[in-house]
């Protein structure tokens, strides 16, 4: 139930790569207004990684998850009745404020109630759910909201998160008494007759150990590909840049989805298979830095495909060097599923949730940066002008972004060492 949750929880996330251009012609306002107003959702998410780490170690998932749900539902609806960028940023705010407890507490519940040699896999296997409500977004939404419109959507989206918040205080366990009996023993001696060690105990734990200060560094700046290129701007780059049709631009940015969906469990077996976590964040940036780079050399054709009679097929055999580079960004992106496992093996069990969203902030919180940062460069080559036309240079330009600061994630992770499980659950 909590993966369904971050399934709900992603689709609402990329919602705004349907209605950003939309939006701004609507509004009369520039590119970076809008990547401001959007990130909210990303200013709210990081930060609350803190409260929510807390909220998981202190009461479990069950009540935290359904109150997120709700939180979500309120958000939505905001977000429909808006006419401003205020009340959108305010609408994306409570939104992102939901959200926060989305992944970090499907994988709370997982190391609960799976043997800790699979949460690598697990975790692969829920972000595989969330890529699943990420592809459905991209290539359905943007048909939905010509039918109707893109408030009829949010409303939509309201309705689905009461209901979520139901079925998790319904169907969502509480923890056994067995992990809490194992969470007094992780204590040191004299502690264990307290309930559970203080909050700023569980802060303290993560923020003094570098290796998880590192990781945390290393995955804010690989996400920057979705939080950037997949959620936000990816649908006018590949309309401005490569002359792709409006009609087909979902579709092939959730390209980046798939390969994250079928890299994040397959990563994930294979790493719990071998005990090893940090060699794969060494290759899979490397080529990182490879994919990000291409992306922005690959031309448009000479001679564009006719779309006039819907063919997909066409479309593919003449785009496939696109669509190899977005399946290989997503599979690059995967890696961030090791992160979670990784950040719980370098800390006590007691510091666990707290650990595990330390790492989901600084991925929120990069994403929500390179969402204005894109917008801001795009200004910055237009002069602040509002409602300007961007040219292909100017996204190729601000999107220089990506391989920069995958090279610099590229070259940290070389620090970054497999720790021996602390406490662990196997």
């Amino acid at each position: 139930m909590p993966a369904l949750f971050f399934l709900y929880e992603f689709m609402i996330r990329v919602m705004p790569a349907v209605i950003e251009g939309p939006l701004q012609h609507q509004l009369k306002v520039s590119a970076g207004d809008i990547g401001l107003s959007m990130s909210f959702y990303y200013y709210a998410y990081g930060p609350m990684q803190v409260v929510v780490g807390i909220l998981l170690d202190r009461f479990g998932a069950k009540f935290p998850l359904a109150f997120a749900a709700i939180v979500c539902a309120i958000g939505a609806v905001a977000f429909a009745m808006a006419n401003s960028l205020m009340g959108l940023g305010a609408g994306r705010f409570l939104m992102g404020f939901g959200s926060a407890f989305a992944y970090v507490g499907a994988v709370y519940v997982a190391t609960i109630w799976f043997p800790g040699r699979r949460i690598a896999l697990i975790s692969g296997l829920t972000v595989t759910l969330g890529m699943l409500g990420a592809i459905t977004a991209e290539s359905t939404l943007e048909y939905l909201v010509d039918q109707t419109s893109w408030q009829n959507i949010m409303y939509g989206f309201a309705l689905v998160g009461v209901v979520l918040a139901v079925m998790q205080l319904v169907l969502v366990p509480r923890r056994p008494t067995w992990f809490m009996e194992h969470v007094h023993e992780s204590q040191d001696p004299g502690e264990s007759g307290r309930a559970h060690p203080g909050v700023l105990r569980c802060i303290k734990e993560v923020l003094t150990n570098r290796q998880t200060l590192l990781l945390g560094l290393v995955t804010g700046l690989v996400y920057l590909p979705i939080g950037s290129f997949a959620a936000l701007w990816g649908f006018r780059y590949l309309n401005t840049v490569l002359g792709i049709p409006v009609s087909k631009t979902g579709s092939v940015v959730s390209f980046i989805f798939v390969g994250l969906a079928v890299g994040g469990p397959c990563l994930g077996w294979l790493s719990d298979h071998l005990n090893r976590r940090a060699m794969f964040f060494r290759i899979l940036i490397g080529l990182g830095v490879v994919a990000t780079t291409v992306l922005l050399l690959i031309q448009p054709g000479h001679d564009p495909p006719q779309l006039q009679d819907g063919s997909w097929n066409s479309f593919t055999l003449s785009y496939w060097p696109l669509l190899l580079t977005l399946l290989c960004i997503g599979m690059v992106v995967s890696v961030l599923v090791l992160a979670f496992p990784m950040a719980m093996d370098q800390n006590p069990c007691y510091a666990r949730g707290t650990a595990l969203t330390f790492v989901n902030l600084t991925q929120m919180v990069f994403a929500g940066i390179g969402q204005w940062l894109v917008g801001f460069f795009l200004d910055l080559e237009e002069h602040g002008v509002q409602d300007p036309t961007y040219s292909p240079e100017d996204f190729r330009t601000a999107f220089l972004l990506l391989p920069v600061t995958m090279l610099v994630a590229f070259t940290l992770s070389f620090f970054l060492r497999d720790p021996k499980p602390i406490h662990g659950i196997d």
